[in-house]
């Protein structure tokens, strides 16, 4: 859309003002590196609270839906949790809102028929005779709900909030043709009047805001409710009334955190459940703590999952920690099937990519014909993965990816339906290729390409022509003429800029994830090997025998290694062969079987 003034640096007024909040407020903004570390490489992270379950798993953060009970968080507390946090969800606490007011229809969304809807997953949810319906963030009496959830929750003096289904009315404008109840169609008014230039609104014979209503004004052009959805992104003002709801929620949210903040007394952390996979769900994450989250992880096809990959390497793009759990799908296709091996190939690819998936000792599943049911994780399969990452903690904590490679998200040519990277991030995994991602925001998504973070890379990679704005674009023309740009799949340039920095022989099913200790050359530098020979009739591994990794001398800068010691859950430590072969260290790796860290000192 357009504005017609800018504020500092180029930003729209609205993302002017939202900024200088945030900062009045504390919160981090953009891709500011925080304070502190909200979640460590090496935490084990408890999406529901489970007492019983801290010791053998060795939980030390309480994620998503912990208790909000002061006793039980000074109890995790005493039992080694580091850190609790209690959750709020915008969706799912039907019952509550029904309970709160008589009028609760009130706190309704309401699709373009001007009807309210449920919420498509908790259909086979009733209270008091009534739906779980989808209720609308934007009216003034569920934010009087929330809100009072909230002085319940940060009563009991939590470290974090978790906000489950953070996107309230948002989420349902593209998917249920939400977003037209009466408080919306007022704000969005209000919206227009400040955002969008008269000169446009008088060319649509909009010239009294007062009396504007978004529905009735569609409606009276012939849009038909059972045509809206089909039609929506071209529809006069869709842009606009997306944009209107995706910064009004995430302006509430910042509001939310800051009433807990003032009613804790502090600081508070906050994370909410975001898949990251698209720029309306990435839009908030300057403004958490990091992301507690459901990720698809595509269980029924039997098979390592790669998704993931895609969403962790955004994490460090947006410098947010990710821990992640599976969709409710994925956890019924596992629960039907029991395929805990499979779970265990989840684990360790959360943790060789520097995240976390939470403990799977209760998970929510969900099918269509079921809708929700539980699975309850059996510790003797899963614990003893988590306690190898507690165990390791020295070789996790402080990791960062090494990476020649970058690879470019741009929001803006995103958000009109170009540059995908996921592709490039799965290819690029699976051929031993390290890389990170940057993040090339708008005015969605505070975060912009930066001349210093670009300049140490041999290769930046665009998945299309660079779409954002021309301060961005000038920085990429210049990589471009330092002949550093990869406009994807141009391998070629790719493998000329950047000769294979790993490589693995006697193998085609291992991936290999290098991660070192920025600016710290004492730290040992480690290599992740995770097997992806995966049996999805046995639900097991097939275990990589007499694998030889080979590193490039300059992909540790320049280190000199000179022992090699791979760690393996369930394995004592185990000495390796290294010699230096040519311009690689070459390390002999008798057996893989899930998971190893290769320990390399000098």
């Amino acid at each position: 859309m357009t504005h017609s003034t800018a504020g500092p640096g180029g930003c729209s007024p609205r993302a002017w003002s939202l900024l200088v909040l945030l900062v009045c407020l504390g919160i981090p903004a953009g891709a500011a590196e925080p304070t502190s570390r909200a979640i460590r490489r090496s935490d084990v992270v408890f999406m529901y609270d489970n007492p019983e379950m801290y010791k053998p798993y060795g939980c030390t953060v309480m994620g998503w839906a912990g208790s909000a009970d002061p006793k039980r968080i000074e109890q995790a507390h005493g039992a080694g949790v580091r850190h609790f946090s209690c959750s709020v969800g915008f969706l799912t606490e039907f019952r509550g809102a029904i309970d709160f007011d008589e009028n609760f229809l009130d706190e309704a969304c309401r699709n373009f028929a001007g009807e309210p809807f449920i919420v498509p997953w908790l259909w086979d949810h009733v209270h008091k005779d009534k739906p779980a319906y989808w209720w609308c963030t934007n009216s003034p009496l569920y934010r009087r709900y929330l809100y009072s959830r909230l002085e319940k929750v940060m009563a009991a003096k939590p470290d974090g909030l978790h906000i489950d289904d953070y996107r309230g009315t948002s989420g349902s404008v593209t998917w249920r043709s939400g977003g037209f109840c009466r408080h919306c169609m007022a704000a969005f008014n209000k919206y227009l009047g400040e955002n969008v230039p008269k000169g446009k609104l008088a060319e649509l014979g909009i010239t009294d805001l007062a009396a504007f209503d978004y529905r009735q004004f569609l409606l009276d052009r012939g849009v038909k409710p059972e045509e809206y959805n089909g039609r929506r992104a071209g529809l006069p003002l869709a842009a606009e009334f997306y944009d209107f709801q995706v910064t009004a929620d995430n302006a509430f949210v910042v509001e939310y955190r800051r009433r807990a903040e003032a009613l804790r007394g502090g600081p508070v952390t906050l994370c909410v459940n975001s898949g990251l996979s698209n720029p309306h769900a990435l839009a908030v994450a300057p403004h958490l703590s990091y992301f507690c989250c459901e990720v698809g992880h595509n269980a029924a096809s039997r098979a390592p999952a790669a998704h993931p990959i895609y969403i962790y390497k955004l994490g460090d793009g947006l410098n947010r920690p990710i821990t992640s759990t599976a969709s409710g799908h994925d956890w019924a296709y596992v629960m039907e099937h029991d395929l805990t091996c499979l779970v265990r190939t989840w684990t360790a690819l959360s943790y060789a990519f520097g995240q976390t998936l939470m403990a799977p000792h209760r998970q929510w599943c969900y099918t269509k014909e079921k809708g929700t049911h539980w699975y309850t994780g059996p510790s003797d399969q899963y614990a003893y993965v988590y306690r190898f990452v507690r165990e390791n903690a020295r070789l996790l904590d402080g990791y960062e990816a090494v990476a020649p490679v970058a690879v470019v998200y741009d929001n803006a040519a995103r958000r009109r339906g170009r540059g995908n990277i996921e592709p490039i991030c799965i290819e690029l995994a699976q051929r031993n290729v390290p890389f990170t991602v940057v993040m090339a925001g708008d005015d969605w998504l505070d975060y912009r390409l930066d001349a210093q973070r670009l300049a140490p890379f041999k290769a930046v990679v665009l998945a299309c022509p660079f779409e954002g704005d021309d301060a961005q674009k000038a920085l990429v023309e210049e990589v471009k003429k330092q002949g550093r740009l990869v406009l994807w799949p141009d391998n070629e340039k790719l493998q000329s800029r950047v000769p294979p920095p790993v490589v693995v022989e006697g193998s085609s099913h291992i991936m290999a994830v290098p991660r070192a200790v920025p600016g710290d050359a004492k730290a040992p530098a480690v290599v992740h090997l995770l097997n992806r020979q995966y049996d999805g009739e046995q639900d097991a591994m097939t275990a990589q025998r007499n694998v030889v990794l080979r590193l490039r001398s300059d992909l540790f800068a320049g280190r000199k290694f000179t022992k090699a010691m791979l760690h393996a859950p369930r394995k004592e430590p185990q000495s390796l062969a290294l010699r230096t072969d040519g311009e690689y260290t070459r390390i002999e790796v008798p057996e893989l079987e899930l998971w190893g860290i290769v320990e390399l000192g000098e």
